[in-house]
């Protein structure tokens, strides 16, 4: 019987049940003494990284890009004094399916000590819309005014003050706010918005009439939408008064834009499309004879061109008008004088001249102009009479430092740049991933040197060949990127492709800038500039094969390639036409160049006719397009092929390939993300893209499929595609 349950307890048996008490506390302390140890020792070992996913891509925080609306790239906003700056960041959010941003301000003074940010806000956007974007101070250096908003709302302009923390809500409109202006009081304020039947969330219903066809996209008369494309509003708002619509005429397309104010918020002016140019505008001349490749091309077509003119609103009695006869391309910047009664811009003039010279001189120039108001007599004045603004300049300068390996950081320097230090580190939880290399490698196609950036697998192994997927969209040397080229999720995954075992090659750019000429006057690779570029892309594409190969980093039986917007047509080239067969091919929401493209987007064939040698798919000229368009040779397609499209109007440009390979029983995959964009912003949207691809090329390059269950139709699909493979190759 055992002792523990013994009726007696010998006196031996007591010292032996002690002693070996006293062991386990000894055993216990000494346990204890060496956990420390252990765990110092554990804390020497290298941390385990884990790979790269779609979702770390996604979720990557970025500064916000204001290279759009100012024409730079700074991603500070200082304040007028410069005794402050805001800066603002966006960052994914997969559980809330968000884009999140945050303003942060930072003292000018105390910018080199690396001070903490003070957070001021935090916006949410469900939309492709950024959540804070338009920042600008008032002179008083403590109001920010910006267009903001939330989880299912609209974009309104909004103001906060510093001092009292205060956000305040200057608009209250139905529809999307693009663009505002306001006084340097915050009393007036103009603002461009969306049409109802423009924004989603307010379609116009249409009663039962007569439709004339001019110019409508074919997409929208399929689905019921007979409305002719329509622009954006202007309004303007005093204080929080109402906001009263400014009457712009039917004939005027009101594009993204540069929206501007008077000082004492009397005058708006704002660019327009006239939907109907003045014939007598074939006159005028450009350097490059943009205006009339434009006019040439589209001028019957009753299309929106991208040609500008000004429109001048007074306030006073709301009347609008010209501001100047003349076109432009793209919107000038503009100076007011101080005192409102006169603007600056440069500016083709009317050709109302009886001069002869003198009406040369303006078909052929630009000239820098004083305009006053609101009479609207102009004059030539030099350049030097232009107002300019003089603000405060910094005592610092803000550094974004990064290239293909190292992730962006945002530092500050001294004017002499004798110190810098970090200022901000956007991604510490890069810390945690196991990043490949990215290496600059050259080649070169017909004579001319290239570049590319190649994406290695983190667990990269020297003297094995792996699968390669090129991506085509233009490749910068110095720029970090989870995706290959500035964040287009919509068509790239170069990290979360490498991190799968995949090489991926991000191309190109010209090693000397001057080639970036010299290709499409080269007339040995075309009947014009785009065939020549065309011709040459498609060169190097296959240069970059045979370069990868030579070096023997790839297997050339595994290779894939993707063709996003305008490079769907050059990859479409190559898989109808090149000798190499891929292994694998995505073509997302682009130019196909083919017949069927042409015929129902009226608006975009100026190019497809000069990749096609210039001619047009009609007659003789139908014999080029059989020779070269894509949608004509669907027959010589060895690959099997994703199609995807980002919006309903995106289904036509790739319905020629879908069709055309499904009646050739040949494996072809189409996927239609219905509210999708271009440039993939939603975070739901930039997860089904860059998984897409990411699933697409593992089940064709390396035979993997993802175990999740949800993906079990998608991998269904697949395998029937890969049997239609099997056979065609028989």
């Amino acid at each position: 019987m055992s002792s523990f349950h013994s009726a007696e307890v010998t006196k031996s048996g007591l010292m032996t049940r002690v002693q070996e008490f006293f062991l386990f506390l000894r055993v216990i302390g000494l346990f204890f003494l060496l956990v420390p140890a252990l765990s110092s020792q554990e804390a020497f070992k290298p941390q385990q990284k884990r790979p790269i996913t779609v979702a770390d891509a996604v979720e990557m925080t970025r500064l916000e890009d204001t290279s759009f609306i100012s024409g730079n790239s700074s991603v500070a906003h200082f304040s007028p004094d410069g005794t402050k700056f805001v800066v603002v960041l966006r960052k994914g959010n997969i559980k809330r399916k968000t884009n999140d941003f945050s303003l942060l301000l930072y003292k000018t003074a105390e910018a080199l000590h690396s001070p903490e940010p003070e957070l001021l806000l935090k916006m949410s956007s469900s939309s492709i819309r950024d959540a804070i974007t338009r920042i600008r101070w008032l002179p008083d250096n403590e109001t920010l005014v910006f267009l903001g908003e939330n989880p299912g709302e609209k974009p309104q302009v909004y103001t906060f003050n510093l001092n009292s923390k205060q956000l305040k809500k200057l608009t209250d409109h139905p529809n999307t706010i693009y663009d505002y202006a306001i006084t340097d009081d915050g009393r007036e304020l103009v603002f461009r918005a969306a049409s109802p039947s423009m924004d989603a969330a307010y379609p116009e219903q249409s009663p039962v009439k007569e439709v004339v066809i001019d110019g409508q996209e074919l997409v929208s008369l399929l689905e019921g939408d007979y409305s002719q494309p329509e622009g954006q509003h202007i309004f303007c708002q005093v204080s929080e008064g109402p906001a009263r619509r400014i009457p712009v005429k039917a004939g005027y397309f009101i594009p993204w834009g540069m929206l501007s104010l008077s000082p004492n918020g009397r005058y708006v002016i704002f660019p327009v499309i006239p939907r109907i140019p003045p014939e007598q505008w074939l006159s005028y001349r450009d350097e490059y004879d943009r205006l009339q490749q434009i006019f040439a091309a589209r001028l019957n077509k009753h299309q929106i061109l991208p040609i500008l003119q000004y429109l001048f609103a007074d306030t006073k009695d709301m009347s609008l008008s010209t501001l100047v006869d003349a076109p432009m391309i793209g919107p000038a910047p503009l100076y007011w004088a101080k005192d409102s009664t006169s603007i600056f811009l440069s500016s083709y003039l009317p050709l109302d001249v009886s001069d002869p010279a003198e009406r040369q001189a303006r078909e052929r120039n630009q000239y820098p102009i004083q305009v006053s108001l609101p009479s609207k007599e102009y004059r030539k004045v030099a350049r030097e009479e232009f107002p300019t603004n003089r603000v405060q300049q910094p005592s610092i300068n803000l550094i974004q430092e990064q290239d293909v390996n190292t992730p962006q950081k945002l530092y500050v320097s001294d004017l002499d740049k004798k110190r810098k230090e970090l200022l901000l580190d956007l991604n510490p939880q890069f810390s945690e991933l196991a990043f490949g290399l990215v290496k600059v490698v050259e080649w070169e196609s017909d004579g001319v040197k290239v570049m590319g950036g190649l994406y290695f697998p983190p667990d990269y192994k020297p003297g094995k060949k792996y699968p390669l997927v090129i991506q085509t969209h233009g490749f910068q040397p110095k720029e970090f990127s989870m995706d290959g080229l500035s964040e287009w999720t919509s068509g790239y995954a170069a990290r979360p492709l490498a991190a799968k075992g995949i090489l991926v090659l991000q191309l190109q750019s010209f090693k000397n800038p001057q080639d970036h000429d010299n290709v499409p006057n080269n007339r040995k690779l075309g009947a014009t500039a785009k065939e020549s570029v065309k011709n040459w892309t498609a060169h190097v594409y296959e240069g970059a094969i045979e370069s990868l190969d030579k070096e023997g980093l790839i297997d050339r039986n595994r290779v894939g390639i993707i063709g996003f917007s305008y490079t769907v047509c050059v990859v479409g080239y190559v898989l109808t036409h090149s000798q190499y067969r891929f292994a694998a091919a995505s073509l997302v929401d682009g130019v196909s160049c083919g017949y069927f493209e042409e015929i129902e987007n009226s608006g975009a064939p100026a190019d497809f006719n000069a990749i096609n040698g210039n001619a047009a798919p009609f007659g003789e000229g139908l014999k080029s397009w059989m020779k070269n368009s894509p949608g004509f040779n669907l027959d010589k397609v060895q690959t099997p092929v994703r199609l995807v499209a980002l919006g309903n109007f995106s289904i036509l440009s790739q319905w020629e390939w879908y069709v055309g390979l499904t009646f050739q029983k040949k494996p072809v995959d189409f996927v239609l993300i219905p509210h999708g964009t271009h440039l993939g912003g939603m975070v739901s949207e930039r997860m089904l893209e860059q998984q897409g691809l990411v699933d697409w090329f593992c089940f064709w390059l390396k035979n993997e499929e993802d175990p999740d269950p949800a993906k079990s139709n998608q991998y269904s699909r697949w395998r029937s595609l890969r049997k239609l493979q099997q056979q065609s190759q028989k």
